[in-house]
């Protein structure tokens, strides 16, 4: 063998070496890269699926406060001139046993939000069914979107049959992507790879802003002086057996009691329908229960615990006249109002209706002045004085509670109505989140 043969011979074989490890090299640059794309695609996913997931509960916290909030528009702003609020626009609370019922049917979707990437989270309340949602133009982020719907609540993963009183699950569904369509769409999967989809679900209870009514038009826990016309007691209750008044103190503490301005059930006197020294309003030594004690008996809870509920308001007033800061508030939707120190009314206002009832709680004294009208509960955690110097009857329609002494002139009537302290009990109230009802679903 020629020399230059052996030379060319060994030169081939160490470029077909040389092809071969370039072709192993790319092979693994192939799947490094193969591997890059998908951990990408699966990040890509995971972070659709957080934005998704996160939509979700938002949508939970935001129902949560529309539903203790104020009368709306359709754009879910707080509107005084809306129709109704977000809880009576969806929910419908049964007055006798507190069942919520859903008057849709189940997952079907009633109110949603998108966010905008140039105007930021826009939402729908309509009054009627909701229409479906366009996708947005394209945007540098993620514009997501959530969608709400209520069904009767049962324990156990969804669908939920059997209502229970006073409880409702609601379902937010949150999506990656604006459109409803995109949202929606369960069949395709090329959308479903780029869309990520998250449902959550909770159930709320009632908590009721009166937990246990009052029998009686006035329960107090101080002297009476009913002065000038005396104070009418009316009640036709047979529940509570027409009672007329439950005090802490004997007939001793009372003055000016007229009985011919008692008026119970058919064939009882008046004076029958008293019920004094009541031990329920007395602690253990015999005294009578101060403000916090006697609000806690018919409220379930401290003073400082239901200042803090989510559907209650704070009502700040004037110096000299609250009523046109009640009268305002009960316009635009407040049902639960907290006025802290002394209240004074001096104007003739008229608050609450048999179907939307008024609670006013007053941290320390009351002073009424005029032929006012209140339907619903007030409570005094101090003296109340009651003057009315016109022809014009003042009324209150459901119940009064007085942690201390009553004053009264002119023409006052205080009458008991059992469908009013239905609705406080059973239909007003805020609504909470039950521990350990939260639920995520694909």
């Amino acid at each position: 063998m020629k020399p230059g043969t052996a030379r060319q011979q060994q030169g081939t074989a160490t470029l077909v070496v040389v092809m071969v490890l370039f072709l192993i090299m790319a092979m693994m640059a192939a799947y490094g890269s193969r591997n890059l794309i998908f951990e990408q695609k699966i990040a890509s996913n995971y972070f659709r699926a957080g934005v998704s997931q996160e939509a979700a509960e938002a949508g939970i916290e935001w129902a949560i406060a529309l539903l203790n909030g104020v009368k709306i528009d359709a754009t879910c702003q707080a509107d005084a001139a809306g129709a109704n609020g977000f809880r009576e626009r969806y929910l419908t609370i049964q007055a006798g046993d507190r069942t919520v019922v859903a008057p849709v049917t189940y997952k079907k979707q009633v109110a949603d939000c998108v966010r905008n990437e140039a105007t930021g989270w826009t939402c729908r309340c309509p009054n009627g069914a909701l229409p479906a949602q366009a996708a947005l133009n394209d945007a540098p982020n993620l514009q997501p979107r959530f969608a709400l719907s209520f069904t009767s609540a049962t324990p156990g993963p969804l669908p939920a049959t059997i209502p229970r009183p006073g409880v409702i699950r609601l379902i937010s569904t949150g999506c990656s992507s604006s459109g409803s369509a995109e949202c929606n769409e369960q069949g395709n999967f090329a959308v479903q790879a780029s869309v990520g989809v998250s449902t959550a679900s909770v159930d709320l209870a009632l908590l009721s802003a009166l937990k246990n009514p009052p029998a009686a038009p006035l329960t107090i826990t101080g002297a009476m002086n009913l002065g000038g016309a005396g104070l009418g007691l009316h009640s036709s209750a047979p529940r509570s057996n027409g009672l007329l008044l439950s005090s802490a103190l004997g007939s001793g503490q009372i003055s000016g009691l007229d009985e011919n301005r008692l008026e119970s059930l058919p064939g009882t006197p008046g004076r029958q329908a008293l019920l004094l020294d009541d031990p329920s309003l007395k602690n253990a030594d015999g005294m009578a229960k101060k403000g916090p004690a006697l609000f806690g008996m018919y409220f379930g809870m401290g003073m400082e615990s239901y200042r803090d509920q989510a559907a209650l308001r704070r009502i700040l007033c004037p110096a000299g006249d609250c009523g046109p800061a009640l009268q305002q508030a009960y316009d635009a939707g407040v049902r639960m109002a907290w006025i802290a120190g002394p209240l004074t009314i001096n104007s003739n206002v008229s608050l609450g209706t048999d179907s939307r009832p008024m609670l006013i709680v007053a941290d320390g004294a009351v002073q009424l002045n005029g032929p006012m009208r209140l339907t619903g509960l007030l409570f005094a955690n101090g003296n109340l004085d009651w003057a009315n110097g016109s022809a014009m009857p003042a009324q209150l329609r459901g119940a009064m509670l007085v942690a201390g002494a009553l004053s009264t002139s002119g023409v006052i009537d205080l009458w008991y109505e059992g469908a009013v302290m239905d609705e406080l009990s059973n239909r007003t109230g805020s609504f909470i989140r039950v521990p350990g009802s939260w639920f995520d679903s694909p």
